[in-house]
């Protein structure tokens, strides 16, 4: 049984190759680019949105089928194509390179897995059946959708905006952690989702115990 260590990965400015240009590959491109990757494309054939991203110059593109050395200097790798013999040299290089690599649906040939991603904001929740059912990770994702509403989002945009005065004005960090757990616990989600930004504002100024106006 494969047993996978969840981790987020900074890839901004980082070198990322796609091989393949169908659906699948086009899925795995918009995730990468939302997080500010350098994608490379290589496929003999392109979806016409992947098109779109090239005539934009948000994408670098190889207009052939995988060759050997295609992914050297790349930090992350994924292989989408329907084609057996490229998946398993696309896997070998990527081993060799100890490069992080996922060959789609071929979880034996990969060393990490993608997981369904909800974000609201700077909330991410990732969310992964280890390969075995990734329609019910869509399924969660899309229940935690429609139950978590936009006030999370707000409240992290405040939060960001606390951390700093707050550690400030309390130097403990066994005090502040308490402070926002109490923060967290209190009723302030309700009082976003009304939409009543001025009690939730009243609502932090009372429990770390000092005007808090976010800039």
């Amino acid at each position: 049984m494969n047993t996978y260590y969840p981790v987020y990965i900074q890839l901004k400015e980082q070198p990322c190759v796609v091989i393949g240009g169908g659906k699948i590959a086009e899925g795995k491109v918009e995730g990468l680019l939302a997080v500010e990757a350098k994608v490379t494309v290589i496929s003999p054939d392109l979806t016409p949105h992947l098109q779109d991203l090239v005539k934009q110059n948000r994408i670098t593109f190889l207009s052939r089928t995988y060759r050997p050395g295609d992914l050297t200097g790349a930090f992350l790798v994924i292989c989408a194509t329907d084609h057996a013999e490229i998946n398993h040299h696309v896997w070998q290089e990527a081993s060799t390179n100890n490069q992080l690599v996922n060959v789609v649906d071929d979880t034996p040939r990969c060393n990490f897995i993608a997981p369904s991603i909800l974000r609201k904001g700077d909330l991410t929740i990732a969310i992964s059946t280890s390969g075995k059912a990734p329609a019910l990770a869509v399924r969660l994702k899309e229940r935690l959708q429609r139950e978590l509403g936009p006030e999370y989002e707000r409240f992290l945009e405040l939060a960001g905006k606390l951390r700093e005065p707050l550690a400030h004005h309390i130097p403990d960090f066994e005090t502040r952690k308490a402070l926002w757990y109490e923060l967290v616990d209190s009723d302030i989600l309700d009082v976003l989702a009304r939409g009543d930004e001025e009690s939730a504002k009243e609502i932090i100024s009372q429990v770390v115990g000092f005007e808090f106006e976010p800039a």
